[in-house]
């Protein structure tokens, strides 16, 4: 009895001690932005926009192997998807070119350094499997799509508390 006792507090112990460890990360003072954007491209002698808004949200915090807990965002297209690959073009061998906004919501939001930008990328489906190339150059020389402009709104001044 005394053997079950010990097992339950320490497992008890334990689980209190992981689970208040994401107590020392400080908390978003503002959890929602909106942030316009636009990308002008050009291919197969079309230039073509892409614009709208995108919308981040704080999720919370999250455990990670290599760095413990925290902060979590996610980030959407307001009214469309999550996700920020726009097809360009499927051509004749199946490869696709896509327009690739690389939205990073912790930037928006002001929690990080790592900043957005957008590229257009081609999925080589040609050999065995994929392959990815994401060289502006080697692009513009294989199908003739490149990237003119773009302009994605600032990321907000954020502040961080454990009490927010």
């Amino acid at each position: 009895m005394k053997k079950i006792f010990n097992v339950l507090t320490l497992a008890l112990l334990l689980s209190v001690c992981l689970t208040s460890c994401g107590m020392r990360v400080p908390r978003p003072e503002i959890k929602e932005g909106e942030f316009d954007f636009s990308v002008t491209y050009e291919y197969g002698g079309e230039t073509k926009t892409v614009s709208g808004v995108y919308v981040c949200e704080y999720a919370d915090l999250c455990w990670t192997l290599d760095g413990g807990y925290r902060r979590d965002w996610s980030g959407y297209i307001k009214g469309g998807t999550a996700d920020d690959h726009v097809l360009i073009d499927t051509e004749e061998n199946g490869n696709e070119i896509v327009l690739v906004l690389d939205f990073y919501p912790h930037y928006f939001m002001g929690d990080s350094d790592e900043a957005s930008e957008p590229y257009i990328m081609i999925k080589d489906y040609s050999g065995e499997g994929m392959s990815v190339i994401y060289d502006a150059k080697s692009i513009e020389e294989i199908c003739g799509a490149k990237i003119i402009s773009w302009d994605y709104e600032a990321p907000i001044e954020n502040s961080f508390g454990l009490f927010k």
